[in-house]
């Protein structure tokens, strides 16, 4: 199977400019992904974790 970009776009180099901006929207998406895991998993896993603690502390007033 051969590449169909191949045939597009032959010997061109792209320019600088969207290279950087592809760059730049993968580190975007990289950023939410982080943030979505921080506050959907992370953030509850560490609640839970504190209210389970105190929870089974006998010395719990």
């Amino acid at each position: 199977m051969t590449n169909p970009f191949k045939k597009l776009i032959r010997n061109e180099e792209l320019p600088e400019f969207l290279k950087q901006k592809v760059m730049d929207d993968l580190e975007f998406i990289k950023l939410s992904m982080e943030f979505a895991d921080l506050f959907a998993i992370k953030y509850p896993e560490t609640i839970n974790s504190i209210l389970k603690t105190t929870r089974n502390n006998p010395n719990n007033q």
